[in-house]
């Protein structure tokens, strides 16, 4: 033996560690499927932090990509005018280029059926900021960037594919937006992809690119960009804040509408801002499924230790022929390798099955920021997991093993409990229900924000109404589209909005607003939400309307501008006082689409507060605006008894009656835009949920295995009891009382630590407080109960146990 290499050693105890396998089935499929579950659900989660948080973004020097975002008033994210990129350009010495786009939809006329698309405006350097070269023809140069109507566009691969069949022979060629045409520049590579923030309203699908028209050396304009940069390399993203806000305060210096709006310069990392709002909701599931693993190897190392004290009498022996401890230790910690990658390797089918199941119901917060699968990074990681996880429970026989007292061991050979150590396994216990504990605990929060956001009024009745956006902003085309699809079979309502509830694909509309007669320093503070609307739309999504009227067809350009404002404004501004009559300055546009000027309108009625942007946060108050005094890219909403398919040929018929080029988008429920809105709570509650659920199982068959264990080691022991009239209940209730003590400890230790670590959870909850009583006592509660369960069947056995079978034991 002394003469064995290294290697040979090893091979020699893998071979060994296989046949001890082999020998022990029962043993073998147990340990395995434990820490499958452990590992598996850790592969899982893993790989969606990796794809998420970890792997660098799709661009060119990733690293170095910023967004800016401008702070204006009381709005800290919004987005900057051209002039305030020109002035970024000028002034910038840590960028080496800043770009900007602007989204909406459009009109793909020409051969063909119209169709909507997503139309990404675009400075001459932004695609070059995040594409290295393009799949066809070419990117923007600078000449394409000029304040006459643009004359290029570039093609999103999807969309050449589709629309023009892969033509090799694009570039070059006219497509028909609208009412105009462009000329094919270049094609996008296959799987080129925006990937912003979910608030920025730059979608991941846009189909088209076409270059900005705006002069950016003129001041004033409307804040309609958002903007990326990339540092000059050697630069920090702390130095190119302190640049921004530098920058800020000399726009602030120099113009006075900077300075009434208190201009702002944040500077973030592209991708550490696409996360924000991911980063701590996938964190602390990362934290859990660890938690679960520290359980899963808290029963196998339960499950070594039972099993070592089955090979009490082969660990003496050996050691009574000149087996050194460091060869015994090493033997058993190979053997706890090698089960730890057998069941890393069932872990990495199951975390494949449980990855597969969260996939399908991920949200589209997930999906934006790109495929998701298990890679090389993943299987490097499920590797290393499965070999400190075997080392992990693979230490305690390995200690116990160093331990062997040889006299003591030869003399009482014949007992099996030389390795056993009751106080071991309760301290296995306690550690598996306390973390069983602060599992389920959160699991409970997450659950009720979940029942909280269902609960969640929107502020209008989503159910049988469908949308679909239409590309035309001609009031008389719309106006007679809506008229023809009011005589629809089952049609009850039909009206039009510039922008949908919850439904952020494209550039939101907010402006400041103040009462008539305000102060200077009181007008350029808060923004609300503006809403361009035909009559009927309240009715129509189902917002009552709580004082005044709707709009009517008369309320164009050429009487009195009015407009329609929620609650929260009308409180804020007016309170204790009817809204109806007074005067409110806002911004519309009623020359054109996106000619924006100030104005000063009577408000005719307030309406209930709609949750715009989400169900759990009132982000600003709304101003609604008759559509002739706003002409902007809409979608029509309807409020009908018939089947969303039926619905979409009648809404293309009439609207193909009325002009031939329009292009009519897909028909969607506005449900859908509801349950979209859920999704993210309801998928981190059913992470949260599998996890719990799975802690639960691994505990309760902990605590029954520990019980069973200890009543076969105690089978001698019952039987005298039994023998000199101890009746089964008595013996039932010994055991359970046994069995419960480190339960109740764990039980305790996990209500502190819950109370410890459940703050970190707040900024996911809704409805509830981290440290809420009910959940924790429906907790305490349901974990002793299953605790009890556990122990009640295993501490069943022993009264069913034959006294003189029992005292012939061993």
């Amino acid at each position: 033996m002394r003469g064995r290499s290294s290697l040979e050693t090893l091979g020699q105890d893998v071979r060994f560690g296989f046949r001890m396998l082999r020998k022990n089935p029962a043993f073998a499929v147990a340990a395995i499927l434990t820490l499958a579950l452990g590992i598996g659900a850790n592969t899982a989660i893993f790989s969606v932090v990796n794809a998420v948080l970890l792997k660098p973004l799709p661009y060119p020097d990733a690293d170095r990509l910023a967004i800016l975002w401008s702070g204006l008033g009381d709005s800290p994210r919004a987005p900057a005018s051209a002039y305030e990129l020109f002035q970024i350009r000028q002034r910038s010495r840590l960028f080496d280029q800043v770009g900007g786009i602007w989204v909406t939809n459009g009109a793909l006329t020409g051969e063909g059926e119209p169709e909507q698309v997503k139309a990404g405006h675009v400075t001459a350097n932004f695609l070059s900021l995040l594409c290295r070269r393009p799949a066809l023809g070419r990117l923007f140069s600078p000449e394409d960037e000029s304040p006459i109507p643009a004359s290029s566009a570039i093609l999103s691969y999807g969309l050449w594919a589709r629309r023009f069949g892969s033509d090799p022979g694009i570039v070059g060629k006219a497509v028909h937006v609208g009412n105009g045409s462009l000329t094919v520049v270049g094609v996008l590579p296959e799987g080129f992809r925006l990937i912003f923030p979910e608030d920025s309203s730059v979608p991941s699908n846009v189909d088209l690119f076409i270059p900005v028209r705006a002069d950016f050396s003129q001041p004033g304009g409307p804040s309609f960009l958002r903007l990326i940069g990339r540092l000059r390399s050697g630069a920090g993203f702390a130095q190119a804040e302190a640049e921004a806000d530098s920058i800020a305060s000399q726009l602030r210096g120099m113009d006075q509408g900077f300075h009434e709006a208190n201009l702002q310069l944040r500077v973030f990392p592209l991708q550490s801002d696409d996360v924000r709002n991911l980063r701590a909701a996938l964190m602390l599931l990362f934290g859990g499924v660890g938690l679960v693993l520290v359980i899963a190897c808290s029963n196998v190392a339960h499950l070594m230790l039972a099993r070592l004290a089955s090979r009490q009498r082969e660990l003496t022996v050996r050691t009574a022929v000149g087996a050194e401890r460091g060869r015994l230790v090493a033997q058993l910690v190979t053997e706890s390798v090698l089960l730890g990658i057998l069941g890393g390797a069932a872990g990495l089918a199951l975390g494949w099955c449980f990855l597969r199941t969260f996939l399908a119901r991920m949200p589209e917060s997930l999906a934006r920021l790109g495929p998701i699968h298990l890679d090389a990074v993943v299987l490097s990681f499920t590797f290393v997991a499965a070999v400190l996880t075997g080392v992990g429970f693979g230490l305690a026989p390995a200690v116990g093993a160093s331990r062997v007292s040889l006299i003591a061991n030869l003399r009482r050979a014949a007992h099996a409990s030389a390795f056993q150590d009751a106080r071991s396994r309760n301290v296995l216990i306690t550690v598996e229900v306390c973390l069983g504990f602060a599992l389920l605990a959160g699991a409970g929060l997450l659950t009720r924000t979940f029942v909280s956001v269902l609960r969640v009024d929107p502020g209008f009745r989503p159910e049988n109404v469908v949308s679909f956006p239409v590309s035309s902003t001609s009031y008389t085309f719309l106006h007679q589209l809506q008229e023809n699809l009011r005589a629809l079979p089952g049609t009850q309502s039909v009206s039009l909005v510039s922008h949908l509830p919850l439904d952020d694909s494209y550039p939101n509309w907010y402006d400041y607003y103040w009462p008539d007669g305000a102060p200077a320093d009181k007008q350029i503070t808060s923004m609300a939400d503006h809403r361009a609307i035909l009559p009927g739309y309240f009715q129509t999504i189902g917002a009552p309307l709580v004082a005044g009227r709707d709009f009517s067809d008369a309320d164009d350009d050429t009487h009195q501008h009015v407009a329609i404002v929620d609650e929260d404004l009308a409180r804020q501004l007016w309170p204790g006082e009817s809204a109806l009559g007074k005067k409110l300055n806002v911004s519309d546009s009623p020359a054109g689409p996106y000619e924006f000027q100030r104005d000063a309108v009577v408000v005719v009625g307030v309406v209930r507060h709609v949750q715009y942007h989400s169900l759990t946060l009132a982000v600003r108050p709304q101003v609604y605006l008759p559509f002739q005094l706003a002409p902007r890219p809409v979608a029509f909403v309807l409020r009908t008894s018939a089947p969303v398919a039926a619905i979409a040929d009648a809404v293309r018929k009439e609207a193909y009656k009325l002009n031939r080029g329009a292009a009519i988008g897909r028909v969607v429920p506005l449900a859908e835009f509801v349950e979209r809105a859920r999704s993210q709570t309801r998928f981190v509650t059913l992470l949260a949920g599998t996890l719990a659920a799975i802690a639960l199982l691994l505990a309760c068959v902990g605590i029954y295995g520990v019980t069973v264990q200890s009543i076969s080691q105690r089978t001698r022991e019952i039987g005298i009891r039994m023998a000199v009239g101890a009746v089964p209940s008595r013996i039932l209730r010994l055991v359970m009382r046994q069995g419960m003590a480190p339960v109740l400890c764990g039980l305790g230790a996990g209500l502190g630590m819950s109370l410890a670590l459940t703050p970190l959870l707040e900024g996911l909850l809704f409805g509830v407080k981290p440290g809420d009583p009910a959940t924790f006592a429906v907790i305490l509660a349901f974990l002793s109960a299953t605790s009890a369960l556990a122990c009640y069947l295993a501490a069943r056995r022993a009264t069913r146990l034959d006294p003189l079978v029992a005292l012939r034991y061993e």
